[in-house]
């Protein structure tokens, strides 16, 4: 896990913590994102997982 990564986890948790909600909806979950200082900066592209966090694919051989 990167910085990052454990910086959105303490964020979300002290949220649900200070806001008595379990299960924040995913327009909170934003809302957090965007108070974090995220920004859309780029036009949407393909959604790729960040190398180390990729699943095998299904179709490639066992080893």
């Amino acid at each position: 896990m990167n910085e990052e990564q454990l910086e959105f986890i303490k964020a979300l948790d002290e949220y649900k913590r200070v806001n008595n909600r379990p299960f924040p909806t995913w327009t909170e979950v934003l809302d957090m994102v965007l108070y974090l200082g995220y920004r859309k900066v780029a036009p949407v592209g393909e959604f790729k997982l960040s190398k180390g966090r990729q699943h095998p694919r299904k179709d490639r051989p066992r080893e």
